[in-house]
């Protein structure tokens, strides 16, 4: 070998040894690169993730913690409501009152006065009865019926408890006045609500104590009475709560697996919890020390609103965030495993920096091949394969949105974890991002969180269920209102990936803006119509608002929706519109009606229906006016009904034709006096079953006994307490 030959081995030598050096720098500075990326990428889409589930577990708590606050006030509102019975307090304060002078000698037949007390106190403890059973504060039935002879463990009523002490009347069942309850009452501030916080009763079922003063009627002071003015006692309401308070932690809805609601409270040093948990701890068995580490329920106690990680009883890490419940020392805990909530996030990134790694490899492994072998006949016929296929998906790509772009509504495809993989002109447009920027991105990015959800809530029902959903989103409001109907439509699995739903809105603004034009026209209408009606007919002025409102009320305490309500009240504004052709003279006659006339306003009513057939309304008002037509026939103005009701008759049609009979029988007219609400709903009672259905008439007595359904007389509209 020559010097030649050897110093230009020695410079190939050199030579290759430069470019291994140069090309393993490059991979080095690729990877830390990729690195950084990789790590900047997994910080954002955790951060970004974090962020998701707190707007959804804050969503979530704020939810349970109106529902369990509201449920709260409801208890007492239920007795606050008894307390104002005009009747219970007139009873009790009679009870009460002491006879200042020596009682007269009683005339033979006639009651004494320990005779009438125990009759005020039967009623009163019926009245007690039937409220308890209806609120909810009576025992929950348990195991076999119990022996007549058998006394039942008192655990849940309603009692009447003077400021003393002393129970005048109770619910069956209701607990002795003893022990903590007792205390409880006893340390009650005169004049103000009081609860006993949760507490386990004698069967160990979870119970709490609920009191509201009790006063005289129009507050008047008893003689040596030192409770606040015209206090005479209180009503006591215990209840068992299981059935009806922990329902309330259960979000419908919500498919996360390791997602939990619990209710707790801080008891000394320890955090005591209040309902049950998905270990099986029944409630108020389960206590941790205050001190524990990382303990969620103390952070939702100590932090409310507050969004962190801990770990729950079990020592599980969770994500939680927590609400507090006034007036009590209570905190919604709401909480989800970390490892459901952000592992798949986490998958995520391991993949990407796994799938970062190889990329790096197949770079540097192909940038060795072209440093060795130059451009090879395989990486050209790779690349030209490669743009073939890239034009031609190209190709479709433009033929899909020039088919779409020219659609006018917005149209977009989401893959299952609802990000995009499609977007149409109108909808990137709408939304005012790019199209190119548009793909891979998350409904909550572009359409915000509240929007997103509920597309998130119909995409998950359109992948699992397979058929198409339709949706009615409502945005703004006055001049800025927009309505959008949303289609949203599953898209079979394919090479590409996996399932996904192609959501297809149509702005309906215009649509829904004349509809509510035409309600508001119709409404002037009937109202003009019922003007009309109560000018010429003086002395029923006012009948067909308090026939509507009265059925609206009926239909609402039996727990009908607003369509229902809706249509009754409407159906009770117009049900005496014929009216209308019946003469003056006639409607404004001072006596009673003779036969010829009664006929003429009989056969007016009837036309009522026929009248309004061609107006379109929301619900089936013109077929309830038809069924009540059917039934109902006044006798010179009184409102009586035909001798029963036919089975096949509408919930609606009863509830007018109840409605209008009542107000018939509680209103003046030229030759009679209206009779009081009470006596009128008692003569509707009375026929219960036969002319009117037995279950509206129950409702329509409930609200005038425990609601005070009354009319004011100079606009017709109820007056006293609310009906709704």
């Amino acid at each position: 070998m020559t010097a030649f030959d050897k110093d230009s081995e020695g410079q190939s030598g050199r030579s290759a040894r430069l470019g291994i050096g140069l090309v393993a720098f490059f991979l080095a500075a690729v990877m830390v690169a990729g690195i950084a990326a990789t790590y900047q990428f997994t910080a954002t889409e955790r951060a970004r993730e974090a962020q998701l589930w707190q707007t959804r577990l804050g969503i979530v708590a704020d939810t349970r913690a109106a529902s369990i606050a509201a449920w709260l006030r409801r208890q007492t509102e239920e007795l606050s409501a008894l307390a104002d019975n005009a009747a219970l307090q007139l009873y009790m304060t009679q009870i009460l009152v002491p006879s200042s002078s020596p009682a007269p000698v009683p005339s033979p037949g006639a009651p004494d006065r320990r005779t009438e007390d125990q009759a005020r106190t039967g009623y009163l403890s019926n009245l007690l009865a039937v409220v308890a059973h209806q609120a909810g504060f009576s025992a929950a039935a348990e195991g076999p019926d119990v022996g007549a002879n058998v006394r039942r463990i008192g655990v849940a009523g309603i009692a009447l408890v003077t400021l003393d002490g002393r129970v005048i009347a109770a619910s069956p069942e209701s607990p002795p006045l003893e022990g903590a309850l007792a205390e409880f009452l006893a340390g009650a501030r005169r004049g103000e609500s009081a609860i006993r916080d949760l507490y386990l009763d004698q069967t160990g079922t979870p119970a709490m104590a609920f009191a509201v003063p009790l006063y005289t009627v129009q507050g008047a002071s008893l003689p040596g009475s030192t409770g606040g003015a015209g206090q005479i006692g209180w009503v006591l309401g215990v209840k068992q709560v299981a059935s009806s308070l922990y329902p309330l932690l259960r979000q419908p809805g919500a498919v996360w697996e390791s997602a939990e609601a619990l209710l707790v409270r801080r008891n000394g040093n320890a955090i005591e919890y209040l309902s049950p948990t998905q270990e099986g701890d029944a409630p108020l068995s389960r206590h941790l020390a205050i001190d524990t580490p990382d303990l969620a329920a103390r952070y939702a106690l100590e932090k409310p609103g507050g969004f962190g990680t801990g770990r729950d009883y079990r020592g599980a890490e969770v994500l939680v965030t927590g609400r507090t419940i006034a007036p009590l020392s209570w905190a919604v805990v709401y909480k989800i495993g970390r490892a459901e909530a952000l592992g798949p996030v986490e998958d995520r990134t391991r993949r990407l920096a796994i799938i970062l790694g190889l990329a790096v490899l197949a770079v540097g492994i192909g940038m060795v091949a072209i440093w060795r072998h130059g451009s090879s006949v395989r990486a050209a016929r790779a690349t030209a394969e490669q743009a073939a296929l890239a034009r031609r998906f190209e190709a479709q790509s433009r033929f899909l949105k020039l088919i779409t772009d020219t659609q006018p509504n917005p149209m977009f495809i989401v893959d299952g974890d609802n990000r995009y993989r499609f977007a149409n002109r109108v909808a990137t447009g709408a939304a005012g991002i790019s199209e190119d920027d548009v793909l891979g991105k998350t409904l909550a990015s572009v359409l915000g969180p509240a929007t997103a959800a509920r597309y998130e809530a119909l995409n998950r029902q359109t992948i699992e269920s397979g058929l198409s959903q339709r949706a009615i989103h409502r945005s703004g409001a006055n001049g800025d209102l927009r309505v959008v109907q949303a289609e949203h439509v599953r898209v079979p699995e394919t090479l590409d990936g996996p399932p996904g739903v192609m959501v297809i809105e149509e702005d309906i603004t215009t649509a829904v803006a004349e509809r509510e034009r035409r309600a508001r026209t119709l409404d002037h209408l009937i109202g003009t119509l019922i003007s009309i009606l109560d000018r010429r007919d003086p002395y029923a002025a006012h009948h067909s608002a308090r026939v509507s409102e009265t059925a609206a009320s009926i239909a609402r305490e039996m727990g009908y929706d607003e369509a229902m309500i809706e249509t009754v009240s409407t159906a009770g504004r117009l049900l005496n519109v014929g009216k209308i052709m019946v003469p003056e003279d006639v409607l404004t006659h001072d006596r009673e009606l003779d036969e010829d006339q009664v006929r003429l306003v009989r056969e007016s009513i009837g036309k009522s229906a026929e009248m309004l057939a061609a107006v379109e309304f929301d619900g089936p008002v013109v077929d309830t006016l038809r069924e009540v037509q059917h039934i109902l026939h006044p006798e010179e103005g009184s409102g009586d009904a035909a001798a029963s009701v036919p089975d096949d008759v509408s919930t609606a049609a009863q509830i007018v034709m109840a409605a209008n009979v009542f107000v018939a029988l509680t209103s003046d007219r030229a030759w009679r006096t209206g009779i009081d609400e009470a006596d009128a709903a008692g003569r509707l009672m009375a026929e219960s079953g036969g002319r009117y259905p037995r279950r509206v008439v129950s409702a329509l007595l409930n609200l005038v006994d425990n609601r005070g359904l009354t009319f004011d007389v100079e606009s017709g509209a109820p007056a006293g307490q609310p009906l709704h």
